[in-house]
């Protein structure tokens, strides 16, 4: 949920509000850092995975249902989104290059393949690396040997594009500093139930302090190179996932509910804030409002979006596709 919620503060402080709105103008700096949600959730799914998934490594049998149900948890809601965002720029003719609207484009955005140009869904890149560390990960489902050597060399993979960066699409999303993330989530898992008790509070403490001293600095100091910013950030969350599972604390019901819905609050909120933030720039109503107002609704109006099609559309989906056990004879 937290995540999900900085990076709608990001993109209305950051791009919403300043390109669409107020002319370059933006409400607080800090909200810049909004950003570092990808890198937390990057984290988060590297844990999630190797925690719930533990048992079914070194079990082939069980390659297929992961990969089903990864499908299921990224395609069939991005796809509704992004088709609707397709006939919206059908709609408006002229809104972006007719190039992008080409058979051959819009089936690389259906696919999630990397590409020269970003994807339509702008948030969809994040999407590519979490695709791809699902593929990592089934290896060591279908054979734990093959499945280590494989990370390795992916690792050193990683290593070398962070020392040397090559800008060819596929071979910066293979081997992009990103992993670094997925890989400090899945070292959080082997290890958080060996951390003390007596570390969770300082654990908590010095990666939450950890992870806002980066981005903060970002905004206010230093630009941090991305190698080195995954690493630092990876650490951070790294320290305040394990001790949240470590002291396995129970979240209030509605915390509960917005981290259910914290992938399709990602999905709709920045196409529900331009469909917003574009007609009343051209109204010229903003001028009578203060930026602070506008931020606040937009941010609302986004996350309530993205509630309302969790619970509307992406969870009956997810019900309706999801696979069922065979019954017990």
């Amino acid at each position: 949920m937290i995540a999900a919620v900085a990076v709608v503060l990001f993109h209305a402080n950051n791009f919403v509000l300043p390109l669409r709105l107020y002319d370059g103008g933006t409400l607080w700096r800090g909200f810049g850092m909004g950003y570092a949600g990808v890198e937390f959730f990057f984290v988060l799914s590297g844990f999630i995975i190797a925690h719930i998934h533990a048992a079914d490594i070194g079990r082939p049998e069980r390659a297929g249902r992961f990969l089903q149900k990864r499908f299921l948890r990224i395609y069939p809601s991005y796809w509704i989104v992004l088709s609707a965002l397709i006939l919206i720029y059908v709609a408006l003719e002229g809104t972006v290059a007719p190039s992008r609207l080409s058979p051959a484009a819009l089936l690389r955005d259906y696919l999630l393949i990397p590409a020269p140009q970003g994807p339509l869904l702008s948030v969809a890149w994040t999407l590519k690396h979490e695709i791809l560390f699902y593929l990592v990960f089934v290896l060591f489902i279908l054979k734990r040997e093959i499945g280590f050597a494989v990370f390795a060399l992916w690792l050193a993979g990683t290593l070398s594009q962070s020392l040397a960066p090559f800008e060819a699409p596929l071979f910066a999303t293979l081997f992009s500093p990103y992993n670094i993330l997925f890989v400090m989530g899945v070292a959080a898992a082997r290890l958080h139930r060996r951390l003390p008790e007596s570390l969770v509070r300082p654990f908590l403490a010095i990666g939450g302090a950890g992870f806002l001293l980066v981005g903060l600095s970002e905004q206010f100091l230093v630009l941090w190179p991305l190698p080195l910013r995954c690493l630092a950030y990876g650490l951070a969350a790294a320290a305040v996932i394990a001790a949240l599972a470590r002291a396995q604390l129970s979240a209030p019901g509605w915390c509960v509910f917005l981290g259910d819905a914290s992938y399709a609050i990602y999905l709709v909120h920045l196409p529900v804030m331009n469909m917003v933030a574009v007609p009343l720039a051209r109204t010229g109503l903003q001028g009578f409002l203060p930026p602070a107002v506008l931020f606040v609704l937009l941010v609302a109006l986004a996350i309530l979006a993205g509630a309302l099609f969790h619970r509307t559309v992406e969870r009956g989906l997810l019900a309706a596709l999801r696979p069922r056990r065979p019954a017990a004879l």
